[in-house]
């Protein structure tokens, strides 16, 4: 054959090779595929077919006489035309059914429980992101005077998540003057991102002659805190003695320098929301990420919906994983989610 994978036979021995692999950790040989792949080829037939797999990119070998491993362009073809996409089993449904009930009194709250719940499910590191606020499209504010020289600011975004503060004053403001400035801010920010707000808050507040200025510049001050998005966005993580037992991290060096990786929360809520979710849930191998941490890991990712926002969950680990079963179950996890406050 001029180029290896170009019959049924050879997807399957490298299907057999993968699914092998990912079950025993070890080289795979070709009387380990003729005794699983059911079809009536000869182990030299096979060796033949890994030769030309292997002098194509598809699996390597640790030496001449061992048996193949996928590389990852080989992970890569299974993932995108030989796995099996089966339904997910009753017992993983059953199981994060119940994690995920209870009585959440945040999405922080939701979440840390995702990241664990995805842990032990994967047996993996389980990782969830707090919804992009910023995309949040501006609902209410609202100013209460809660004591004397103290009022609490309360802002609704459309997903239906709320942020608050409450600010001390260096002197008291007429309700009335909270009250109809509200009304003034509500009017003019209305429809507006959360982003929009923070880039054009001169130009939309400008000429608000009818407004207090004392309580427009209360809203100004405090916008800072109650818009801003990257100082809030967290990543919850769960799982991490998952993977260290993982045969690939035995490696004391390549363990560290993940977990160290993914200690820098801000870097990797970056790197995962730059990721393509067009196909619902997001696989990348090894190589295909650019910090080099991750080249001995895959990823596989989804989102979750709250509303006009949105979040990401997945589960981080050795590129040797068991992708059909973990797809299905980030995948209804993110459903799961994006149901609870629907």
């Amino acid at each position: 054959m001029t180029e290896a994978l170009q019959t049924e036979r050879d997807k399957h021995i490298l299907r057999c090779l993968v699914d092998s692999h990912v079950s025993t950790a070890s080289p795979v040989g070709s009387k380990s595929i003729a005794r699983n792949a059911e079809m009536r080829v000869s182990p030299a037939t096979i060796r033949n077919t890994m030769v030309e797999l292997e002098e194509a990119g598809y699996i390597s070998r640790p030496h001449t006489s061992a048996g193949g491993v996928p590389t990852d362009k080989g992970y890569r073809f299974y993932v995108d035309r030989l796995i099996e996409d089966k339904p997910l089993s009753q017992t993983d449904r059953n199981y994060i059914d119940k994690e995920m009930r209870g009585n959440w009194k945040s999405i922080q709250e939701v979440l840390a429980q995702t990241s664990h719940v995805l842990g032990m499910v994967c047996h993996e590191l389980g990782v969830a992101l707090t919804p992009r606020l910023y995309e949040g499209v501006f609902e209410k504010l609202e100013l209460v005077q809660v004591a004397p020289r103290k009022v609490l600011l309360v802002l609704m975004i459309s997903s239906g998540l709320v942020r608050n503060i409450v600010a001390e004053l260096d002197s008291d403001i007429p309700a009335r003057a909270l009250e109809h400035t509200c009304r003034v801010l509500n009017e003019r920010l209305s429809g507006c991102s959360l982003l929009d707000i923070k880039k054009q808050m001169d130009e939309r507040l400008k000429d608000a002659a009818d407004a207090d200025p004392n309580v427009l510049q209360l809203f100004i001050q405090y916008s800072e805190y109650l818009c801003d998005f990257e100082e809030n966005e967290q990543v919850h993580t769960g799982g991490t003695t998952h993977i260290v037992s993982q045969p690939e991290f035995t490696d004391h060096l390549k363990l560290s320098r993940l977990l160290d990786f993914v200690e820098h929360r801000q870097t990797v809520a970056n790197w995962l929301y730059k990721r393509d979710h067009q196909n619902n849930v997001a696989v990348t191998i090894g190589h295909e990420h650019y910090h080099n941490e991750m080249h001995v890991c895959s990823v596989v990712t989804s989102t979750y919906t709250l509303g006009d926002i949105s979040g990401i969950i997945g589960v981080i680990g050795p590129t040797r994983m068991p992708y059909s079963r973990l797809m299905g179950v980030v995948g209804y996890t993110a459903r799961r989610i994006s149901t609870m406050w629907s």
